[in-house]
């Protein structure tokens, strides 16, 4: 733990202002030179409780444990944390403890007090909890909880605050997404069952076995009722790709930061939307990611990559770290398939720079925008497919 300056409202009396004491011992001294015994006794007492209370308070906090827990690390805005702070005393000297979290009113609201105090006897456990709602998406640091220990007076409380923390992640808030479709990508272009590549998911029916066919799409049911072999009839294989693709800049030089908050839970609640329509989900960005994160998420189906990218988007600061097209061109090497949604504040030359790129690689991409005021026609029309964010979300 480490001193920091003090925090806990504490009341001055005779027993803690020093001035006092210097009084009380001035007056000890005057009633000894004067054979006042009564006073010389009223002093002592004044004089033993105090360096009695002092030691007190100096071994109050020898052996003292505490424990610091968050129940979830992981959460979407308005919903609760759970803040445990569990102390206990393993000593006989009972001690008067109290405990404050901090944390930022704008991100978070709390309806429990900011701190709580309680009193510990010997081998004595106690615990203080606070439920925070989340207010926004963010990466934070909370805990650091502040203690103050001291005698069962509270005369002289040592006031400490503790390294215990954890990093919270709150995602961006998913809404409703108006459907809009994508270009459809067969394998090799070839479409209907003269695909090379076929797809044992999805049969469309069945013929008679031919001596070329792998023995793996062999229909036995029917084989076995039509007393001859029969094979599947199967329809291409579907690769559905999508590239979500948020670009910083904009926001930056225009301090949209509300139009950022908005466009990141647009991409976030897209990314959900195309990932339980089971198609291949993958993510980008320039923006500062906290913690030192990757700004790309590659295109995969597992169960782990839609909370990636929604923790990428928590993570995001609205400040540019890198460009977009060395970005792609470090982290795409597979072109085919590829539906790229793009997202800005706005329409700029280099935008229209990477609309080349996408061209030449037959990239099919929509454009979103949070501000089509900013937006130039000649741009807009260069693009083809310019619309603003606000007409997908419910």
């Amino acid at each position: 733990m480490k001193e920091y300056k003090p925090v806990f409202d504490h009341q001055t009396t005779i027993f803690t202002s020093r001035f006092l004491f210097f009084i009380v011992l001035s007056f000890f001294l005057i009633s000894l030179l004067n054979y006042q015994s009564d006073m010389t006794v009223l002093t002592l007492i004044v004089i033993g409780i105090i360096l009695f209370t002092m030691l007190w308070s100096r071994f109050s906090v020898s052996k003292l444990k505490i424990e610091f827990k968050v129940d979830k690390h992981r959460v979407f805005p308005d919903e609760e944390i759970k803040i445990d702070v569990r102390a206990e005393n393993n000593k006989l000297l009972p001690i008067w403890l109290k405990v404050s979290l901090e944390f930022t009113q704008s991100f978070f609201v709390s309806k429990s007090p900011a701190s709580n105090n309680s009193f510990l006897l010997w081998f004595q456990r106690s615990s203080f909890t606070w439920k925070l709602t989340s207010l926004k998406r963010g990466c934070f640091n909370i805990g650091h909880p502040q203690i103050a220990v001291s005698d069962l007076f509270g005369f002289f409380p040592k006031q400490q605050t503790r390294n215990d923390s954890a990093d919270l992640i709150v995602f961006p808030k998913i809404s409703g997404i108006r459907p809009f479709s994508l270009p459809e990508q067969k394998f090799f272009s070839i479409p209907g069952a003269r695909s090379p590549v076929l797809d044992p998911v999805y049969i469309i029916g069945t013929r008679d076995y031919q001596s070329s066919t792998p023995a793996r799409l062999i229909h036995w049911k029917p084989s076995a009722r039509l007393c001859k072999l029969q094979e599947k009839v199967c329809e291409p294989s579907i690769q559905g790709k999508v590239l979500l693709v948020v670009d910083v800049n904009l926001f930056f030089e225009n301090r949209a930061e509300e139009d950022f908050e908005r466009m990141l839970e647009a991409t976030a609640s897209m990314a959900v939307y195309f990932e339980r329509k089971g198609n291949a989900v993958g993510f980008m960005t320039n923006a500062k990611i906290a913690g030192a994160k990757s700004g790309f998420i590659p295109l995969s189906r597992n169960r782990n990559n839609l909370p990636m990218i929604l923790e990428t988007i928590a993570r995001m600061e609205m400040k540019s770290a890198c460009s977009l097209a060395d970005i792609f061109h470090h982290h795409i090497s597979v072109l085919w398939g590829i539906n790229c949604i793009f997202c800005s504040y706005s329409i700029d030359e280099s935008i229209l720079k990477m609309k080349a790129f996408y061209t030449a690689k037959r990239i099919p991409v929509k454009y979103f925008v949070s501000s089509t005021d900013a937006l130039k026609e000649d741009m807009a029309f260069a693009l083809d497919s310019v619309h603003p964010i606000d007409s997908i979300c419910l």
